[in-house]
């Protein structure tokens, strides 16, 4: 109304938004939900058919732990899937390094830290535990850990099937070489 004090004013035209802000947030959380049920399927179908290379019949490996940020549940999950992984891998007697790679990318803590500490809670030889903690990106993920990985003779990746097929792109890219996802 034209007589109204200018902060009635004001908060009116903020209510009017409100409905538009909150069909915003429902369609961007929707949107969130749908996504990580396509990959969490995905991911699923990509086991199930037994994607990705058993880990090689011969030779000594490391498996590389590709960093993902642990700021919320979700993520959580995703680093203990990739710890699973790994888990997995040393399970078979042929892994001598396992190397956690990610830097403190959205809090004080590195990645390669949070996912290193629940390996080892969850039975890990803290000994083949390696960690790098500088790197921000995939990219530098996969050049750091290159770094750290010597002389093994097969390197295994361990992340989500998207993850891991973009890593394997960049260790080709970077190395000559061929990484296995897990």
């Amino acid at each position: 109304e034209e007589n109204a004090p200018p902060a009635l004013a004001w908060r009116a035209m903020w209510t009017c938004r409100l409905p538009w802000r909150n069909a915003t947030a429902v369609a961007l959380g929707g949107t969130g939900i749908v996504g990580a049920a396509l990959v969490a399927l995905t991911e699923i179908a990509y086991r199930r058919q037994g994607a990705g290379p058993e880990i090689p019949p011969s030779g000594r490996g490391v498996v590389v732990v590709l960093g993902v940020p642990g700021t919320n549940p979700l993520l959580r999950v995703a680093q203990r899937w990739r710890v699973d992984l790994a888990l997995a891998a040393v399970g078979t007697g042929r892994i001598d390094r396992v190397v956690f790679t990610g830097g403190p990318v959205r809090s004080e803590r590195s990645e390669a830290s949070e996912m290193a500490e629940i390996a080892v809670a969850r039975g890990l030889d803290p000994a083949l535990v390696v960690l790098d903690e500088r790197s921000r990106s995939t990219w530098e993920n996969v050049t750091a850990a290159a770094e750290l990985v010597g002389t093994a003779d097969f390197v295994v990746l361990a992340s989500d099937a998207f993850h891991a097929a973009r890593a394997r792109v960049y260790w080709w890219d970077q190395h000559g070489a061929d990484a296995s996802p897990l």
